[in-house]
């Protein structure tokens, strides 16, 4: 019987077609495992496996420490922020500030007039007063209470056993540039600027005002500190600041308890375009005219202020309600804090580390 021709499929190759698919198999793994062996690879897994323990690192140490708040504050000096002033030789209106220092020389250079600000806490109003003029200020020539109560009639005037009138100036209307305002009844050059709830101790005050006259006639010196730190987005922020090493300056000076020369002032409540619009932005927020007024003296001087401590810390009532105890209260003065320097172009503050302190150190 002849079996005829199958037009079907041939197997009779199969086996050396498997074993050839095997070799190929087998070469490509040799050459998977030349590539694992090899120094390029090592040194790729070398730098995945290194990289991914410094990752997991800093995710563990920013939940365990306050890295959280330091990172910020590195990355943030590598961004783009608003310039200083002092990069770009700005130094605002000189003219203005020549003829205010002009127009005040005739005034007393070795007395100070404290410019309380108060608004309805009668009862903190007094108790700071009672303090301040309970002893000899030999230096103190006059109080000023800024009153900013329209609906209430202030006290009269009257004159402390020691001698020092204390006059009650109604302000035009409840705003925080009132006691910013060169009153031309001032007789001397030196204003402390204050609050009702805060004040140094009358021994100290002395002090203060003498180591302002020996240091600070160009500078805003007073007793609180504050700080403006750069974020990791180049924006400046409002803070306390720090005593932790490399962090241990300050830009400011609070001036709820501070002394300033006069033509500082002047040159706040001037009517030059900028600083029209500094005192629109304080009225309409109701805050910041502090921030303002370190402004206008670093930008006029290129200086820093001034910390200054007596014996005896100051005294802060630090009441159940007022301007800094609302809700985003720091917040609202980081803002201004870029705002102004937008509206002055420049970022005018200088850093300082110096302070004076009254007393002896004993070595």
């Amino acid at each position: 019987m002849i079996l005829g021709k199958s037009n079907g499929p041939s197997y009779a190759g199969t086996p050396n077609m498997s074993a050839s698919k095997m070799e190929v198999y087998l070469e490509q793994a040799k050459l998977r495992l030349g590539f694992v062996k090899s120094r390029v690879f090592r040194r790729i897994a070398t730098i995945v496996v290194s990289f991914s323990l410094i990752l997991v690192a800093i995710i563990l140490t920013a939940r365990l420490t306050n890295v959280g708040e330091v990172l910020p504050k590195v990355l943030g000096s590598f961004l783009p922020k608003i310039p200083t002033c002092a990069s770009q030789n700005q130094s605002g209106e000189q003219d203005v500030w020549k003829k205010a220092e002009a127009k005040y020389k005739g005034l007393m250079s070795d007395k100070f007039t404290i410019a309380m600000q108060t608004y309805q806490r009668p009862k903190e109003l007094n108790d700071t007063l009672k303090a301040i003029l309970s002893e000899d200020v030999p230096s103190l020539h006059e109080v000023v209470i800024v009153w900013n109560d329209l609906e209430t009639k202030p006290p009269a005037n009257f004159v402390s056993k020691f001698g020092v009138p204390v006059r009650y100036r109604v302000s035009k209307h409840n705003s925080l540039n009132e006691k910013l305002w060169p009153d031309p009844d001032y007789k001397t050059q030196a204003i402390l600027l204050s609050d009702d709830d805060v004040y140094y101790h009358p021994k100290d005050l002395e002090f203060v005002f003498q180591s302002w006259r020996k240091f600070g006639q160009h500078r805003l010196v007073g007793a609180l500190a504050r700080c403006a730190t750069v974020d990791a987005y180049g924006n400046w922020a409002y803070t306390f600041c720090s005593s932790k090493v490399e962090e241990d300056i300050y830009d400011m000076i609070l001036t709820n308890l501070c002394f300033s020369h006069i033509s500082f002032l002047d040159y706040y409540s001037s009517n030059t375009t900028t600083m029209n619009a500094i005192r629109d932005y304080v009225d309409e927020g109701f805050n910041c005219e502090d921030i303002a007024l370190n402004y206008v003296q670093s930008l006029l001087t290129g200086d820093g202020p001034l910390l200054v401590q007596g014996r005896e810390k100051y005294v802060n009532f630090v009441p159940s309600k007022g301007i800094s105890t609302k809700k985003g209260h720091m917040a609202a003065r980081s803002r201004c804090l870029n705002d102004f320097a937008k509206m002055f172009q420049c970022m005018p503050l200088v850093d300082e580390t110096a302070h004076i302190q009254k007393g002896v150190l004993v070595m």
